[in-house]
């Protein structure tokens, strides 16, 4: 078989980056750039059918596809955006530069897998991405990085400089799993700090600020972590985060909220000019924390929105243990001030949902409480007040307290009547039952018949049996028929702990309602008592049965506890059945000493009906309390 020879094929070769750089190719001509490793091909004139003379470059395993292909263009196929100067001329980005916009972890390594140790890994993208070649104030190396959903494994604290910029998927999404004890989930730190030299604090100009974290929750396995601590940071936005911690109801608190561990947020200072300020937590759940939020600092303007804390030993702790000592320098000088807590949700808190120490003109505004204050007993059982406040200037305005209604007023009378009882027996007849619970107490007004107890004249509900009748637990004394009405115990057992306790002014949330009875010194509703202050309680009563009339007014009451002494005034208008009716209902309030230390601790409103009302007369009252507690 005879051999061909094939003759050498030759290119044109050269420094693409030397000299005048690459030449014009001849149409079809070949061209090698040794230097930067690229191909390229001349186009041709535009006389055999280029559309424009020049060099075409040919791809080759030394091209990155992302560099080469601008290929992204927003909304190509939609005729209504222009993004360039007109709709042939679109702005259009290598996939490289599109795929940057927003940073995800998996390129760091981060898988999202529970068995991934994500510590460092994790540490080292916040770093690169925000920490990096002394880039960190460069607005354009502010980008997002972004946690994929998945369930994140860290052992150790991670540092958070500024503009750190981390989103989630959403809670219960993306998930923190923390399994240190000791530590802190996530910590600001300046943006003096480098990586794996983390420096908190700093100066006005260089403290954490601009920092988000959204989307995500963190669950904390030990009792003894903190979930995030704010280290004179500013600016910063904290929103649609879940914490949960190991803390449960029954564990001990630490007295000293100054304490280390079992926080799920903290805002600490350096000193007056380097401070936690302006930071917005806005939807942010915390579950199951010693402490929910504590600042024991000089800061100030933080706000906490739509957020919602549940089973824990302090809610928000402010200033709890702060001795203010007008030191600027070391952050002691006033205390936490400005924070806003707004339609927010608490519930079993322990000791007090919101306690303010030290600070002023901190707001709580429009929030829940339901079940605080109450060492995890029931809102019968009421041992501290649910927000405190021990100096002047913090106001409760528009709050809600579960408390409120068990203590104030569905203690008042639940049934009036008269009824026929047989000594031995344990029945009473009623007209209706479905306001009576085992546990009441009934009270006999006049008659004959004795109830179990003849000192008193009192008895027991022990079971409802029928919507007509119910049993007490000690047979009757005396047979006979006799008036009586109905009481929970609450009205002579339980001291009414005030919802807000201090010196502030509080505005009851919700208008209440309650019915009056005919029969005179009957309770109507009850209200805490505390040192040297006054209720103005706004009230309407319409006539529900027996008469026709309404009644608006205010009525003030005004206590003394110096002199032990209580002033009831009462303004009102009336309108409907004449004569007499307009005076015919009686308010009037009482100091009472429930638990007999000496001291009165409740106030008592109470309720007298006279002629010419009848015998079956009911009022529909509603009222609404404003306090002033000096």
């Amino acid at each position: 078989m005879a051999v061909v020879q094939i003759s050498k094929i030759q290119l044109r070769r050269g420094r693409k980056n030397s000299g005048s750089g690459l030449p014009q190719l001849s149409s079809g001509e070949m061209g090698w750039a040794v230097d930067s490793q690229e191909l390229y091909i001349g186009n041709g004139s535009v006389a055999e059918g280029a559309p424009t003379v020049g060099n075409t470059k040919i791809l080759t395993e030394h091209d990155s596809l992302f560099e080469v292909a601008k290929t992204y263009v927003y909304k190509r196929d939609d005729g209504s955006v222009i993004t360039g100067p007109d709709a042939t001329n679109p702005v259009q980005r290598t996939l490289q530069d599109r795929l940057d916009d927003i940073v995800s972890v998996r390129a760091f390594g981060v898988t999202g897998n529970i068995l991934q140790d994500a510590t460092t890994l994790l540490q080292r993208a916040i770093d690169q991405c925000f920490l990096n070649n002394g880039q960190e104030s460069a607005k354009e190396k502010r980008v997002i990085l972004y946690l994929e959903p998945g369930v994140y494994t860290l052992q150790n604290n991670i540092y958070l400089p500024p503009f750190t910029n981390i989103v989630g998927a959403g809670k219960d999404k993306t998930i923190i799993n923390f399994t240190g004890s000791n530590k802190t989930v996530f910590t600001t730190v300046s943006d003096e700090s480098i990586p794996n030299s983390y420096i908190q604090n700093g100066d006005y100009n260089t403290q954490p600020r601009g920092i988000r974290v959204e989307g995500l929750s963190i669950n904390i396995s030990t009792e003894t972590t903190n979930a995030l601590i704010l280290q004179s940071c500013r600016d910063s936005v904290f929103r649609d985060i879940k914490i949960t911690g190991q803390w449960t109801t029954g564990d001990s608190i630490t007295a000293d909220s100054t304490a280390t561990n079992g926080i799920g947020i903290g805002l600490y200072s350096f000193n007056g000019g380097i401070e936690s300020v302006r930071n917005k937590f806005t939807n942010v759940e915390v579950y199951n924390m010693m402490y929910g939020v504590v600042s024991n600092a000089d800061t100030n303007d933080n706000q906490f929105s739509g957020c919602h804390f549940e089973e824990m030993g302090y809610g928000i702790s402010l200033g709890k243990d702060l001795v203010v000592d007008g030191d600027v320098a070391a952050g002691t000088a006033y205390g936490p001030t400005q924070y806003t807590i707004e339609n927010s949700f608490f519930k079993n808190i322990t000791k007090q949902a919101i306690y303010v120490g030290a600070g002023n003109t901190n707001i709580s505004k429009n929030n829940r409480f339901i079940t605080c204050g109450n060492d995890g007993g029931s809102d019968d059982m009421p041992v501290t007040s649910v927000i405190k406040y021990d100096t002047v200037g913090n106001e409760s305005v528009g709050d809600y307290f579960s408390r409120t209604k068990i203590l104030s007023y569905t203690q008042g009378t639940i049934i009036t009547g008269n009824t026929i009882i047989t000594s031995g027996q344990f029945t009473l007849d009623v007209t209706d039952t479905s306001n009576i619970r085992p546990g009441q107490i009934i009270i006999k007004e006049s008659g004959t018949g004795e109830l179990a107890d003849a000192v008193t004249g009192t008895g027991i509900v022990d079971q409802v049996i029928s919507p007509t009748q119910f049993s007490v637990t000690l047979p009757h004394t005396v047979s006979g028929t006799f008036v009586f009405r109905i009481e929970s115990p609450i009205i002579t057992q339980i001291v009414y702990i005030p919802e807000v306790q201090g010196p502030t002014n509080v505005e009851w949330g919700r208008e209440h309602n309650v019915t009056i009875q005919d029969g005179t010194n009957l309770t109507l509703f009850r209200l805490p008592q505390t040192i040297d202050q006054s209720f103005d309680i706004s009230y309407t009563a319409a006539a529900l049965e027996g008469y026709n009339g309404v009644r608006s007014g205010t009525l003030n009451v005004t206590i003394s506890d110096a002199l032990d002494s209580i002033v009831v005034t009462d303004d009102y208008t009336f309108v409907g059945d004449s004569p007499g009716y307009d005076t015919a209902l009686k308010l009037d309030a009482v100091l009472v000493d429930i638990d007999n230390d000496t001291v009165f601790d409740t106030v008592l409103i109470k309720t007298y009906t006279t002629n010419p009302l009848p015998g079956n007369a009911r009022t529909n009252f509603k009222f609404k309390v404003r306090a002033k507690q000096a």
